[in-house]
């Protein structure tokens, strides 16, 4: 399995966040040297618009222009310069899309253009639909700078493929910021913190909202210009990691770098680059799906345990307290008071 790109891997585009950030941090003042600084990025590079960088010198960039740039209000302004950006092939396709499930099902193919460091699972029950995001490549403390940035892109997106706002719904498992402003200014006032889960939710009948832009033509114009230039690198390191998880609850690390095709050691130490371990990713991914079968799907503790393949309920609830810290009937009346509260 060699689709996916580690922190250090050279495979992302350069001419899409980096310049986006580059020009927003020098317009607002930042001595160019500075920020840049630390990252091994040229200027000259980005300019070619040919050079690759890494996940690292991205992050890195982001740390640097944090620190540099006044207020809190960089990610935001930066979010709402990333679509349609400078990534043609890649805006076209969501640009001609035909409608919002259209727009989120062909994401994942140009998600490495566009949006590298997050990727999101999309679930539907009761008629609502649940974008479960997640860490693709280990973003550490610029994951909520990452995160408030593409939620910015997000809604400015939907703007202006749908010609409105679509009613995004934003959990977020972090506390409430104090710059809590710009969060109302750039995603709505629908906004939830300290929640279990890191979701995006809308109703199901917004998956049918038409592009005010579709065109079939142009849609597969854009699709075969993409496939012309596609990189076979599709997903960060932690996603593919995650989604091998995700599919075989109980597996080894053994049998995961087996499919890795690397030595158990090796995977092992990849692993501790990107700042986890193999029992880490193990629990988070099973945190996930116990909360969701928790919290949206509202499954007592017998069903959930059977969902995830537990042999008896002591198992099960022994297992949950470990990957939350709380038990399944704390962690639902936590979630109940957190909903009345907001």
């Amino acid at each position: 399995m060699s689709n996916f790109a580690a922190l250090d891997d050279k495979q992302l585009p350069a001419h899409q966040l980096a310049a986006s950030l580059i020009d927003l941090a020098c317009a607002r003042g930042v001595d160019r040297n500075r920020l840049l600084r630390g990252t091994g990025i040229f200027y000259e590079d980005i300019r070619s618009g040919k050079h690759r960088l890494s996940a690292s010198q991205l992050l890195r960039l982001m740390a640097n222009a944090r620190q540099l740039m006044p207020g809190k209000d960089a990610a935001f302004l930066l979010g709402r310069r990333l679509f349609p950006g400078a990534h043609t092939a890649s805006a076209n396709l969501l640009m001609h899309c035909r409608d919002l499930g259209d727009s989120l099902r062909l994401l994942g193919l140009v998600k490495m253009q566009l949006c590298p460091f997050i990727y999101g699972q999309l679930h539907i029950y009761n008629q609502r639909c649940y974008w479960l995001l997640d860490d693709a490549f280990g973003c550490a403390g610029e994951f909520q700078f990452v995160l408030e940035a593409y939620c910015t892109a997000l809604v400015a997106a939907s703007r202006q493929l749908f010609a409105q706002r679509v009613p995004f719904h934003f959990d977020f498992p972090f506390p409430r910021p104090r710059h809590i402003q710009e969060y109302e200014e750039n995603l709505g006032i629908r906004l939830r913190f300290n929640q279990p889960l890191l979701c995006i939710s809308f109703e199901q009948k917004y998956l049918r909202q038409p592009c005010i832009q579709f065109s079939q033509t142009l849609k597969w114009h854009a699709l075969r210009q993409l496939r012309a230039q596609r990189s076979k690198i599709n997903m960060g390191f932690l996603e593919a990691v995650k989604r091998q998880l995700q599919q075989h609850r109980n597996m080894a690390l053994s049998e995961l770098a087996e499919i890795f095709n690397i030595s158990p050691a090796t995977l092992k130490r990849r692993l501790k680059q990107h700042g986890v371990s193999f029992s880490q990713l193990q629990d988070e991914v099973n945190r996930q799906q116990a909360l969701f079968l928790l919290h949206v799907k509202g499954l007592n503790n017998e069903a959930i345990a059977a969902e995830m393949a537990f042999n008896d309920i002591p198992n099960f609830r022994r297992a949950f307290k470990r990957w939350t810290g709380s038990t399944p009937s704390q962690a639902r009346l936590g979630w109940k008071l957190i909903d009345f509260s907001g």
